[in-house]
Parts: structure tokens; sequence; C-alpha cells
């Protein structure tokens, strides 16, 4: 599981673009969690963007978030890759998270035996 989150929040304040990562990840730091700062997670108007990912699992994307969100942040990491496919509906969100749900995108192919956790090249889908 990979803790995605977003290196340009707020895009919109260019005075503050990149605040929002900058400090989720010094909350983050020493939590064993791995962390990857990306350049957009499509939450926009909504800044303070973070999804947790990873493969064969759903993408879930949660918006309006700062740093004092980051145990809460934490727990839903931990949920989402304790559960089977990620979805939000096998796991219990945080309630402090709840409403702060952005989107939540399923991965085509399950997991399977390619060499990055997806079906191998040439499979066709199930």
């Amino acid at each position: 599981m990979t803790l995605l989150v977003c290196r340009t929040c707020p895009r919109y304040d260019t005075r503050a673009s990149g605040e929002f990562g900058r400090r989720l990840f010094r909350a983050l730091a020493g939590s064993g969690v791995a962390v990857r700062g990306v350049p957009c997670l499509g939450g926009c108007p909504e800044d303070g963007v973070v999804a947790l990912d990873g493969p064969g699992r759903a993408r879930v994307r949660f918006t309006r978030l700062g740093e004092g969100d980051a145990a809460a942040v934490l727990a839903a990491a931990a949920a989402h890759e304790a559960s089977p496919t990620g979805a939000p509906a096998e796991w219990e969100v945080p309630e402090e998270l709840a409403d702060r749900l952005g989107s939540v995108t399923l991965k085509r192919f399950p997991p399977a035996n390619g060499p990055l956790g997806g079906p191998v090249a040439g499979t066709p889908p199930p």
C-alpha cells in the first residue's frame, strides 16, 4: 500500500502551493507507511488531497485534509491495506475522514501473476 500525497496543494494559491504536502510529510515521518509525493491527485479545487493505493486495490482519495489528520490517514491506510480489494465498503473509514472521501477508483484487473501484481501481458481480462 502506498499513501500518495499531493505535492502541489493548494494549487491555486501560488504562495502556499506545496505547503500541504510538506506539512503532511512531516506529520507522517517515522510512521513506517510508504508515502510518495505526486504532482496532482485531481482533487482540485479542493486541496489537502491524499490517496490510498496499491496493486489490485481500489484507489481511495480524500480531500480537505491537513497535518492534523495524520493519525486518521494512517488508520485509513492500515484498514485499506488489510482489506481484500481496498474498496471502502470492506473497511471502516475513520469517522473524521468519512465526509472527505472524494473518490474511489476500482482497478480493472484483480491482482494476478504479473511482475507488478497485475495480469501477465497478453492475458485477457476476466
